[in-house]
């Protein structure tokens, strides 16, 4: 047996013939007695890999192994060493740090000991050591150089990491499945139908036919019916908008507007002008007043009396501190509220909303 091939057992061969067959029971009774013979004598023994022929030692060493194929001396042989320590040829000495620090600038020196005799690093809890304010100053930043070399390539450098670690990889999410009817029974479809016998319906109770009340016929319309009461007449309804004379007057003085201008107080309003030549309180208004009520299609003594609320109002929002707005205009008079509107912007054109004109009734 070559040497190659061996596994350092004590186990004797077995002698085999072209002749013999493993299958003869004399073969098998000799086979165990030398596995049961082998396994008491060494039984803390493993099998181990074969030597390798390529080792120099092992050829050198003169191994005598006799006839029933044990040799003896070979739990001394070992294979060639895979990585061979040679200190003497190291090039990295014991005491050299693996990444050397550059010395601290002495600038850097004097404010780190400027700073660690202040009375801030007095106060910290943890107070860090001098080597680590070294190491930190040592660092420094040299991203803004390396893209100032050449920024298409740090570019393209970024766009690779942020598609390479920036997205998840592979990760794709399922649809949802769609919710589908449970599928019948197997049981159920090779069962015969059953066809239960038809029930009698109830008949349906009738209904009871509409009935239209009756009307009654008169013989002539001037008979009154009974059923039917007469409405009440309707009350009339007074409005406020005429008596100017019950409202107290604080309107600034008609001297405040120009004479001979009726184009003063100037509005726009859809609609025929309604004439005023001959309305009884026309004496009381200004010429541009007259122009003003009769554009809005209103009455001198509606005019007036819309005129005397809203700065009757005007007064009370300035006894509270408020301002006057065309909203408290509208809520003031009794007429139409875009016809309030066009009174207040009238009013605010020409200045009678100033304070100077109301003090005396404050």
């Amino acid at each position: 047996m070559k040497r190659s091939e061996s596994f350092g057992s004590s186990i004797a061969p077995i002698a085999q013939s072209p002749f013999t067959s493993f299958n003869s029971e004399s073969q098998k009774i000799a086979m165990s007695a030398s596995l049961q013979a082998a396994a008491s004598a060494n039984r803390d023994a493993y099998a181990s890999p074969p030597i390798s022929p390529y080792d120099p030692q092992s050829q050198k060493e003169n191994i005598s192994c006799s006839g029933d194929g044990a040799c003896a001396g070979e739990e001394g042989v070992r294979d060639p060493q895979l990585f061979v320590r040679n200190d003497t040829a190291s090039s990295i000495a014991p005491d050299e740090p693996l990444f050397p620090q550059e010395p601290v600038d002495p600038a850097a020196q004097d404010v780190i000991t400027q700073h660690m005799r202040s009375p801030t690093f007095a106060r910290l809890e943890h107070k860090p050591a001098r080597q680590d304010y070294e190491l930190a100053v040592s660092f420094v930043s040299t991203v803004y150089d390396t893209y100032n070399v050449n920024p298409r390539a740090w570019w393209n450098q970024e766009r690779e990491f942020d598609e390479r670690y920036g997205r998840p990889s592979g990760v794709q999410k399922r649809p949802a499945l769609k919710k589908l009817a449970p599928a019948p029974s197997s049981g159920t479809r090779n069962k015969p139908k059953v066809f239960l016998p038809a029930l009698p319906r109830t008949p349906r109770a009738p209904r009871a036919p509409k009935r239209t009340p009756q009307a009654r016929i008169h013989d002539s319309f001037d008979l009154e019916s009974l059923s039917v009461s007469p409405k009440p007449p309707r009350p009339a309804t007074h409005r406020d908008d005429t008596d100017y004379n019950s409202l107290p007057d604080y309107a600034p003085p008609l001297d405040t507007l120009p004479k001979g201008n009726s184009k003063v107080l100037k509005a726009d309003w859809k609609g025929q002008v309604l004439d005023l030549s001959n309305d009884p309180d026309r004496h009381m208004l200004h010429e541009a007043e007259v122009n003003l009520a009769a554009t809005l299609r209103l009455s001198c003594a509606t005019y007036l009396c819309s005129k005397r609320r809203i700065f009757q109002a005007r007064i009370e929002a300035l006894r509270i501190g408020k301002e006057f707005r065309k909203t408290d205009a509208q809520q003031a008079c009794k007429i139409d509220v875009n016809k309030a509107s066009k009174l207040w912007q009238a009013y605010e054109k020409v200045g009678w909303f100033k304070p100077e004109f109301f003090r005396q009734y404050l």
